[in-house]
């Protein structure tokens, strides 16, 4: 009975110290992790990381600018990926890999809006991107339920390897999602759209084997430029 308590014992200090040795805190070096940022210090459990805070940190910052900057017409880079595929992945896409890889597009784009369908808590615009012809070219998501991380994914400065915490980074992206519908969707009668003109930046992600008819874009601005129903 002795023997067993001793060994009983020496597995309860064993396991003290993997438990404080797994809980370490890592600061992340200031050059990865843009310099005196205040986020650049998480542990690995994602232990401190606000997702709330750091989306308001970097939305008119980082993200705003990143798509003004980098987005390519939607219908520019439809007509790149017919053409040639891989070619287009490579001067367009941003490469990701979760699993399978995929590759993530920043697009922009002036459409008028064909139809507004709300049958589900996945809203939808479907729109007709200028010079318009009347058929439907695109499908915008408006939610209020936003599907997929495709806003997180399209930003290379965010990184789950500085974040550490799957949770955490579920998180991010449903976050970031939320802040899009607040500034670009929460303000505007959808259904009163339906007829107008918008000009939109966003995002989507494509997979290696996924067709060109599956695309829905993520937007993460929507400007109106005119309401159904009136003049041009």
């Amino acid at each position: 009975m002795r023997k067993i308590t001793r060994l009983l014992s020496g597995f309860g200090v064993l396991s003290l110290v993997l438990l404080f040795s797994a809980c370490t805190v890592v600061k992340i070096d200031e050059k990865d992790a843009g310099g005196d940022d205040q986020y650049a210090t998480w542990t690995k459990t994602g232990t401190g990381f606000q997702a709330a805070e750091y989306v308001e940190a970097i939305w008119d910052d980082q993200i705003i600018p990143l798509y003004e900057e980098h987005s390519v017409s939607f219908r520019t880079l439809v007509d790149a990926l017919l053409s040639d595929r891989a070619a287009a992945i490579e001067q367009y896409a941003l490469a990701r890999e979760s699993g399978e890889p995929y590759y993530v597009f920043k697009v922009n784009g002036t459409a008028i809006v064909v139809e507004y369908d709300d049958t589900s808590r996945n809203g939808v615009l479907r729109v007709d991107l200028e010079p318009a012809d009347g058929t439907v070219d695109l499908t915008l998501q408006v939610g209020p339920v936003i599907r997929g991380t495709a806003i997180r994914d399209s930003a290379e400065f965010i990184r789950f390897t500085d974040i550490g915490n799957q949770l955490q980074f579920a998180e991010l992206a449903n976050k970031l999602n939320e802040r899009m519908r607040r500034d670009s969707v929460d303000s505007i009668d959808l259904a009163a759209l339906v007829g107008g003109k918008i000009s939109f930046l966003g995002v989507f992600r494509l997979g290696a084997s996924e067709s060109l008819e599956e695309i829905v874009v993520t937007p993460v601005r929507i400007d109106v430029q005119q309401t159904g129903g009136q003049d041009g």
